[in-house]
């Protein structure tokens, strides 16, 4: 895996901002844990591991910011890996718009 240079970094720690405080919205929009069909404990258990996962790769992503590019302790794959679980529940969120279509009146 490439390094990545301190510019790139800092699109990626935006980009998982806005993902975060996605994620924070929807969580506290949501019903008390376990309640509903194995489809709406799907999406909520996907929204809470989605933030997790943006969390730390956030938290991950700025540590490293700030550390020298070369022998830097912290991998890309420590940043990328809990980013792309992140992504991947986004999507599974934006696929819950879909599943969970309301019939009109």
């Amino acid at each position: 895996m490439r390094q990545m240079p301190s510019s790139e970094m800092v699109t990626l720690i935006s980009f998982l901002a806005v993902l975060l405080i996605f994620f924070s919205i929807d969580v506290r929009a949501r019903e008390s844990p376990g309640s509903g069909p194995w489809h709406a404990r799907l999406f909520e258990g996907a929204s809470r591991v989605g933030g997790i996962a943006t969390a730390l790769a956030l938290a991950l992503g700025w540590v490293d910011l700030f550390l020298p590019d070369e022998g830097s302790p912290i991998h890309v794959a420590l940043v990328a890996v809990p980013g792309t679980v992140a992504v991947v529940c986004a999507i599974v969120l934006g696929l819950e718009m879909l599943w969970q279509r309301r019939a009109e009146p």
